[in-house]
């Protein structure tokens, strides 16, 4: 009996985490504060004794992302492994405020360019899976979580002329978001 390869899709290994962990200069114990999780649950993930399955360790390769890894699949000739990110958009200030209309304004910087980019508020609620408005403090808290996502997204956007206003305002889209698209 031949056995097939199979890809891994988004299986994340523990020798992963403690390798994207070295790669932004992090002990467990800051691992643990920026994926609010505890550090016991941290020694749990990188030692093997934790399901990948579980809601912390998606709260740890969340923080991971969001400060700045790519976790790469295994293929057939090599296995998975760990990068940091290029061509990720800068954030030049935090966001501060949920517009009416527009939802959230990102003051961004990329290729060169110094601009506004909106996350619709409908965005946020898809990524938080929220089902009705809530402060903006909560919309704040969704960013922060979801932080490495939207900037790909707004990298996703970037390209395509039909999200760009008169004014240089750059519109993020659902469709932009691949975390949404999973």
């Amino acid at each position: 009996m031949r056995l097939s390869w199979v890809p891994m899709s988004e299986t994340i290994l523990p020798a992963q985490i403690r390798a994207a962990r070295c790669l932004v200069n992090w002990l467990q114990d800051d691992l643990a504060k920026a994926a609010e999780v505890a550090l016991t649950s941290v020694r749990d993930i990188e030692g093997e004794k934790r399901s990948a399955a579980s809601g912390t360790f998606a709260s740890v390769r969340r923080a991971l992302e969001n400060a700045g890894v790519e976790f790469l699949a295994g293929t057939k000739d090599h296995g998975p492994g760990v990068r940091l990110v290029v061509g990720r958009p800068n954030l030049v200030r935090r966001p501060t405020v949920m517009t009416m209309w527009e939802g959230m304004p990102i003051e961004t910087n990329f290729k060169g360019r110094t601009f506004d980019a909106f996350i619709s508020r409908e965005v946020l609620d898809d990524l938080g899976r929220l089902t009705k408005k809530e402060a903006d403090e909560v919309y704040f808290g969704i960013f922060d979580k979801h932080r490495a996502a939207i900037l790909d997204g707004i990298r996703n956007a970037f390209d395509d002329e039909g999200n760009w206003d008169r004014q240089g305002r750059l519109y993020v889209r659902g469709k932009d978001i691949s975390e949404l698209n999973r």
